[in-house]
C-alpha cells in the first residue's frame, strides 16, 4: 500500500473496493493482510450486525481503491474466521505495518469509536443518521451535525545546546524516555501550549519553539503536532510538577538512554531529528 487519502470525496475514480473489519480497538487481520475484497467480506459478515462507512481511498498494487470499514460491537460477531485470521489490538500494528497502513487502520478505529459513542444527539437525545455528503452524524430533529472527535496535542522535545530533556511516564510499562506532551487548551495557540506544558511538567521556561511534523495518534483520537523547544536558561533546573511523570533528565545527543520511542512515533522522530541536527553542527 503506497498511499492513503482519508475522507469521503476523491478526485481519482476508484477501480475497486476493499474492506476492513473493526471492533473497538481491535482489527481483523491475517499473517500479511487486513484488507478484504467484497466477496471475502460478504462471506465473513453474512451473519453479523454492524455499521459501514467509507474511510478513504488507498493505492493498492497501482490501483486506486475505495476503502470501507465494517464496525461491529464485539469480535464474537464474526463467527466463521479463517484459521489464520484473528483480531489484533491497533497498537500492535504500529511496528509491524508501515506508516500508510497504520494511518488507515487508525482512522478506521477512530471512526468506529465515533459511531459507537454518538448514537444519539447530545442536544435533544434523538437518534443520529449518517450523512452521505459530509463526515457527520446528523440529527433531523434539531438540525445539528456531530463530527468525529479530534483532540489537538503538542509534543515537544525540550533542548538546551547539545542536550535534550527526556521523561518517563508513570503509566509506561517499561522505562522508556520520551518527549513531553499535552493537550491544547481552548483559546490557546500551539506555541502557548508548548510553553505551558513544559512549565507545568518540568518547571522550565521556553524561549522559542520550532514546528517539525505532525502525526495522527488514534489512542483514542489525537492529532499530535511536534516541536523542538529551546529552554530559556543556559542551565535550566528540572522541577517535576506533573503527576504523570516519574522521572526527567537531560541527555547529551550522543549519550541517549537505551530505551527511547521507535521511529514510527512522532516522539522518536523528534529525538532523531535533534540528533541529526547536532551531528551536522
Amino acid at each position: 500500500m503506497r498511499q492513503f487519502i482519508p475522507g469521503l470525496c476523491h478526485t481519482t475514480s476508484a477501480g475497486s473496493v476493499r474492506w476492513l473489519i473493526v471492533s473497538g480497538d481491535q482489527v481483523l487481520a491475517g499473517a500479511d493482510s487486513f484488507l478484504f475484497d467484497p466477496l471475502s467480506f460478504n462471506a465473513l459478515t453474512a451473519d453479523s450486525q454492524g455499521r459501514a462507512l467509507k474511510v478513504g481511498q488507498i493505492e493498492l498494487d497501482g490501483e486506486c481503491c475505495d476503502c470501507h470499514c465494517w464496525y461491529i460491537e464485539t469480535t464474537a460477531s464474526i463467527s466463521r474466521l479463517p484459521s489464520d485470521y484473528q483480531f489484533y489490538p491497533l497498537r500492535s500494528f504500529l511496528l509491524r505495518q508501515g506508516d500508510v497502513a497504520f494511518q488507515l487502520l487508525g482512522a478506521s478505529v477512530q471512526l468506529g469509536f465515533w459511531l459507537k459513542d454518538h448514537q444519539f444527539c447530545g442536544r435533544c437525545a434523538q437518534p443520529l443518521v449518517m450523512r452521505q455528503d459530509d463526515r457527520a452524524l446528523y440529527c433531523a430533529a434539531c438540525d445539528h451535525r456531530h463530527y468525529p472527535r479530534l483532540s489537538p496535542c503538542v509534543i515537544m522535545l525540550l533542548t538546551q545546546g547539545s542536550r535534550c530533556l527526556l521523561a518517563v511516564h508513570k503509566r509506561a510499562q517499561a522505562p522508556i524516555y520520551t518527549a513531553l506532551a499535552g493537550f491544547v487548551e481552548v483559546g490557546e495557540t500551539l506555541e502557548q501550549a508548548v510553553a505551558r506544558e513544559v512549565r507545568e511538567e518540568v518547571g522550565v521556561e521556553v524561549s522559542h519553539c520550532e514546528y517539525v511534523a505532525s502525526q495522527p495518534w488514534p489512542f483514542p483520537g489525537q492529532l499530535m503536532m511536534g516541536f523542538i523547544a529551546q529552554a530559556a536558561d543556559d542551565e535550566p533546573a528540572i522541577a517535576i510538577q506533573d503527576d504523570e511523570i516519574s522521572e526527567a533528565q537531560w541527555f547529551n545527543f550522543d549519550q541517549l538512554p537505551a530505551l527511547i520511542p521507535p521511529l514510527q512515533t512522532l516522539s522518536g522522530q523528534l529525538i532523531r531529528h535533534f540528533v541529526e541536527r547536532c551531528q551536522k553542527a
